[in-house]
């Protein structure tokens, strides 16, 4: 059996991060979208713009997606003309993904404006911490990115249909139906 302070220590790290996640994908959602970009554009674009050039399967590698994903998302974004594919000159197979120079300006522009809310943030924590804080959250980032921390099962077993579901109440009630209607075809005559 795992520690009781441990076990409380993981639920209340569970909702802190998610609420944490939660708000800052949001609030950062809104300042991505407003460019005309999705989200999976604007991390694709952040992505190239941080390294330079990536090949598709580094990016889907770098956003943990999968490589078709990345090149619909890719897709857009040269149609967009924020993105240029290179064919790579010692492996014709292979091709380089950079941003245009359009790209590249949207990509400062978002990158300024982000960091300009990192700065809004650390500024509200006093400064004989701001380096313990950004320690923890590597640490945290460099946990979390260990396979094994993650390689717990889910063990969940649905009740079985038409059986009686119960509530956090106690209750018995029966499982609810889909609310969808099927609609009866009434021939003509």
């Amino acid at each position: 059996m795992r520690d009781l302070e441990l076990t409380a220590l993981a639920e209340e790290m569970w909702a802190i991060t998610r609420d944490l996640f939660k708000f800052l994908q949001c609030r950062d959602r809104d300042a991505m979208t407003a460019c005309g970009l999705s989200v999976a554009q604007c991390y694709s674009l952040e992505a190239i713009g941080t390294q330079g050039q990536l090949t598709l399967n580094e990016l889907a590698d770098s956003l943990y997606i999968t490589p078709s994903t990345a090149s619909r998302t890719i897709e857009e974004l040269v149609r967009k003309e924020l993105v240029e594919r290179r064919q790579d000159p010692d492996d014709r197979r292979a091709v380089s993904l950079t941003l245009t120079a359009q790209g590249q300006a949207l990509f400062e522009a978002l990158r300024q404006h982000l960091i300009e809310r990192q700065l809004g943030i650390l500024e509200q924590i006093d400064p004989g911490s701001r380096r313990d804080v950004l320690m923890a959250l590597q640490k945290l980032s460099q946990a979390v990115k260990d396979p094994a921390c993650c390689a717990v099962p889910l063990v969940w077993k649905p009740p079985p249909t038409g059986d009686k579901v119960q509530t956090s109440e106690g209750m018995s009630v029966p499982p609810q139906r889909s609310s969808r209607r099927v609609r009866k075809h009434t021939p003509t005559t």
